[in-house]
């Protein structure tokens, strides 16, 4: 077993190279982040009013095109927790040659990894890591609330003890991650083309776009009519203030430079006047 005061000031040694690691992790969740956001997210406002939507409203308004805080969540801590319950290290800890062991500096196991991450939620409050940080710089063996939980350290990789993962084994983990990710893509990619037209939709009304300038209290899509590059839905709504039921269709265009949905055209109708409504 090492020295307990010699695996401190290793870790001590690591907190340079942790907070390089942190950054690159950043730049690689932010990247996940996007492509979850792009496929799975629904436009909503985050500023201003849009006029038709409350009188006296502003004319220019902010948007974000996001998934739940929940999911994005789930993402950050099962990235950490997977990549470190199977290399003991993330692309950033590997970029920078440290690694997350035990409080005897041999590789940790699942069970460690995910509480470990699980404690980010806390380590980072109230923002950027303070939390996280305070207690790194401030405890013998650098340990953020994370580690505690876990019983970890952070090490440089020449002071990890016992053996390194046998090769056949690391290859098929790499292999597993890759296929996984691969699946992700790919999923994400059916995803984007045949089923984010509603999303689409669902930004549009709270943006007030097309059919939903004016405000809509409810609103039914019917059965898709798909074409090269488009699709067209008919549209079943009520207006927020009269009350009135109305039906239209909304065609969306695949936009290749955006490699997404974006409207195109919509038309809507009164079903018991049967004259434009909107």
């Amino acid at each position: 077993m090492t020295d307990p005061i010699t695996l401190a000031a290793a870790t001590g040694r690591a907190l340079s190279r942790r907070l390089a690691a942190l950054v690159v992790d950043a730049l690689v969740i932010s990247l996940l982040d996007a492509i979850v956001n792009g496929t799975f997210g629904v436009t909503r406002l985050t500023g201003g009013v849009v006029p038709s939507m409350a009188s006296g409203g502003f004319s220019s308004f902010t948007t974000q095109t996001t998934v739940d805080w929940l999911w994005l969540t789930l993402l950050w801590v099962a990235y950490y927790a997977v990549l470190e319950g199977l290399f003991g290290a993330t692309v950033g800890k590997r970029l920078a040659g440290v690694r997350v062991t035990d409080l005897e500096g041999r590789r940790i196991g699942w069970q460690a990894a995910i509480l470990r991450n699980l404690g980010r939620l806390l380590d980072a409050l109230p923002f950027l890591y303070l939390l996280g940080g305070i207690l790194t710089l401030n405890s013998r063996q650098h340990q953020r609330l994370g580690d505690r939980f876990a019983g970890t350290l952070v090490l440089p990789t020449a002071a990890v003890v016992g053996p390194p993962l046998p090769s056949d084994v690391r290859r098929r983990r790499v292999i597993a991650v890759a296929a996984g990710a691969a699946l992700l893509l790919a999923s994400c990619a059916v995803f984007a083309y045949f089923g984010r037209p509603p999303l689409v939709i669902e930004g549009a009304r709270n943006t007030g776009d097309m059919l939903f300038s004016k405000p809509v209290s409810t609103y039914t899509l019917g059965s898709p009519r798909w074409g090269t590059g488009r699709v067209t839905y008919p549209v079943t709504y009520e207006l927020a203030r009269t009350q009135q039921a109305c039906q239209g269709s909304i065609t969306l265009v695949w936009n290749w430079s955006q490699a997404g949905w974006v409207l195109g055209s919509a038309g809507g109708h009164s079903p018991r006047a049967g004259v434009p409504s909107l």
